[in-house]
């Protein structure tokens, strides 16, 4: 990402090392300002040209965002530049602006930048580096879109209060307590976002020790006993599935990994010679790429003889290594849900992770074992300590589960 320049403080700090050096400090605001060797800096609108706002020091960076903002709306109003620029020539100064501010001038009713403008300009500049495309209820656009009220999005950032949000939160946490956490920080990173913008001088939003609400009992994912685990795998073997559903199903039951990484397994990523599936891993900065492990690291899967026989009997010309039956693409983890709640309508597909690292504790597999078989983060010291290749410990693990699931140990 660009260089850009969006406090006072650093501007002002700026050392300028060319002639004509700019740098935004607006984002979407089509704000910038450009440095010279003399070490003079003035702030520019980026319009069909470059206009001039103003000389900084002179004209602080809040100053000229609310200048920008006039000129936007004097834009949308149908003005040419050539108007805007006269418009300007009024207001060069700061005590001048701010003044004709106060006087409603340029026949512009308000020069205040709305909630929904600096939440809009927050998201923009770190969805692409923090959340991964798609849809989620609790991504920071869903959650704008669907829980803060339009009177509150429509609002001057710069006029609101806490009492603005106590209400709506506190009917969130009432709610949906999760959801309201999630929205509450993202509240807060918004209106600090606002401060270092120079929109707003303080964050007006309360501390989550300000609502009375009492955090709901977490629901566990159901599971089944493992000592259940080889009636099922049976079940599946003797009900009429389509074959790559059951695989699907047998694969998570198998392994252990979250369904999301199993129904998107690739034929491109199985080793056939030495059966490994090796999982690749996902650089911090993509959120993008879909069908890794959730912690991004690459993993490797052992995957017994036997078990990769019948993957490869239903082999077909698919990218997938469970192709859907109805579609262009893979299995659904739904399909695979739904198959599973006709044998128990209390399994999930993520309950087998529980249920595989339970079999592994009464199997004597140590904790930290079963830890990096289900991809968990080690703890304590296993996380200082534990650096061996536990490559073949876990390929003992799944051999061994496969054959518990057989019924031959």
């Amino acid at each position: 990402m660009a260089k850009q320049l969006t406090t006072d403080t650093s501007i002002r700090k700026w050392k300028i090392s060319k002639e004509n050096e700019t740098y935004s400090c607006g984002n979407r605001l089509g704000l910038y300002v450009r440095g010279y060797l003399s070490q003079k800096k003035a702030f520019y609108w980026r319009h069909t040209t470059w206009i001039k706002l103003g000389d900084y020091p002179e004209l602080t960076l809040g100053v000229a965002r609310e200048m920008v903002v006039t000129c936007k709306r004097l834009q949308k109003t149908g003005k040419s530049v050539e108007e805007i620029q006269l418009a300007l020539s009024i207001s060069n100064a700061a005590e001048d602006l701010e003044k004709n501010i106060a006087n409603q001038h340029l026949n512009d009713r308000s020069t205040n930048i709305t909630y929904d403008e600096v939440f809009q300009e927050w998201y923009g500049r770190n969805a692409p580096k923090l959340w991964q495309d798609g849809p989620s209820r609790r991504r920071p656009a869903a959650m704008h879109e669907h829980w803060v009220p339009e009177n509150f999005k429509k609002k001057p950032v710069n006029k609101i209060k806490r009492q603005d949000i106590f209400p709506f939160m506190q009917s969130m946490f009432d709610q949906v307590h999760d959801s309201a956490r999630k929205q509450l920080a993202y509240l807060d990173r918004v209106f600090e976002f606002a401060i270092n913008s120079g929109s707003i001088e303080s964050n007006p939003v309360p501390p989550r020790s300000a609502f009375e609400a009492v955090t709901p009992t977490q629901k566990a994912h159901g599971y089944l006993k493992y000592e259940r685990l080889p009636e099922l795998w049976q079940w599946v073997e003797t009900k009429k599935f389509n074959p790559h559903t059951a695989l699907a199903m047998k694969t998570v039951m198998l392994t252990g990994h979250r369904i999301s990484v199993v129904v998107q397994a690739k034929w491109e990523h199985i080793h056939i010679p030495s059966g490994a599936w090796i999982i690749p891993a996902r650089s911090k900065t993509d959120k993008i790429t879909t069908g890794s492990m959730k912690s991004g690291r690459e993993f490797r899967v052992q995957l017994p003889n036997e078990f990769l026989g019948s993957l490869l009997e239903h082999k077909s010309d698919h990218t997938f290594v469970f192709p859907s039956p109805v579609t262009a693409s893979h299995v659904t983890p739904n399909a695979t849900l739904k198959s599973f709640k006709v044998f128990d309508k209390t399994i999930t597909n993520h309950g087998f992770r529980n249920s595989i690292k339970t079999w592994g504790r009464n199997e004597g597999f140590p904790d930290f074992v079963m830890d990096a078989y289900v991809d968990h983060s080690l703890k304590g010291l296993d996380r200082s300590y534990r650096r061996e290749d536990l490559a073949p410990k876990l390929a003992e693990v799944t051999n061994r589960l496969y054959l518990y699931f057989k019924g031959t140990k």
